[in-house]
């Protein structure tokens, strides 16, 4: 039975809020608003808009599409953009931007990205609390 794509985008976005309770003890929670109002996926963090993708293959056109969408996401509430990303039996990716190369190229850029691990990601958060 094929799976509806709003039921694996809301359950993706379920599994990352669990997932990121474990590796930094931050409570999220879905951005119910979102179809109506536009906005990024989860909320819960002062400086970051999530922007969640569950698909079976991401392809490079797909995350250069959801980059896009994630900054202007992200512009509009004055957050950085990140998505996060998991294909079918594969751990969770995380889309950032690449600082040093943003003034050159514009943060919408996919070149001026870096893709990391969730583990990686959670740990940045947890710096980001620790300044505050």
């Amino acid at each position: 039975m094929p799976i509806n794509s709003r039921t694996k985008g809301a359950s993706g976005e379920r599994q990352l809020i669990k997932e990121i309770k474990q590796w930094t003890g931050i409570e999220l929670t879905r951005n119910f608003s979102q179809a109506s109002a536009g906005g990024h996926d989860l909320i819960g963090l002062d400086f970051w808009a999530i922007e969640v993708k569950r698909y079976a293959v991401a392809k490079e056109h797909d995350k250069k599409l959801w980059w896009q969408q994630a900054v202007a996401q992200a512009m509009r509430v004055d957050k950085k953009p990140v998505v996060c990303y998991r294909e079918d039996r594969r751990p969770w990716r995380c889309i950032v931007a690449y600082p040093e190369h943003t003034t050159l190229y514009g943060l919408a850029d996919i070149r001026c990205t870096a893709e990391i691990d969730l583990e990686l990601f959670c740990g940045i958060l947890r710096e980001e609390l620790a300044d505050i």
